[in-house]
């Protein structure tokens, strides 16, 4: 397939990061991690990042604080951001959602969901 987009996933569980990372490497897309929001945060900051996959639970910084912290940063605004959680809730989805998240997906999912949503969220 091939792209140029640069994926960011942001998740506390390693195990979590290299499965998506193997698969997201495979599709064409180049991919970057961090296990801490706080370290997501600074990659934000300081490199091109298309689309943001991030865990909502999390020490340190939970991925919705996260989330609304990006989206007061108007040098962040260009940055869609896909929830990936195994918080399968109504409430915390709307909750994304209002706050700038493009899509919430719950866990386990599949490459197929991950794949939809990434078209979704980049061609917004």
């Amino acid at each position: 397939m091939g792209n140029d987009q640069t994926i960011l996933i942001i998740d506390d569980v390693d195990e979590n990061i290299d499965i998506l990372k193997r698969q997201l490497n495979a599709e064409g897309y180049h991919v970057i991690s961090a296990n801490e929001a706080p370290k997501g945060l600074h990659i934000l900051k300081n490199q091109h990042i298309d689309l943001l996959l991030l865990d909502i639970n999390m020490p340190v910084l939970d991925g919705i604080t996260l989330l609304g912290n990006i989206r007061e940063d108007s040098s962040l605004s260009h940055v869609a951001v896909i929830m990936v959680t195994a918080n399968d809730d109504v409430k915390t989805a709307l909750q994304c959602l209002k706050k700038g998240a493009c899509g919430y997906i719950t866990k386990p999912y599949s490459m197929k969901q991950i794949k939809q949503q990434i078209k979704i969220c980049v061609n917004h």
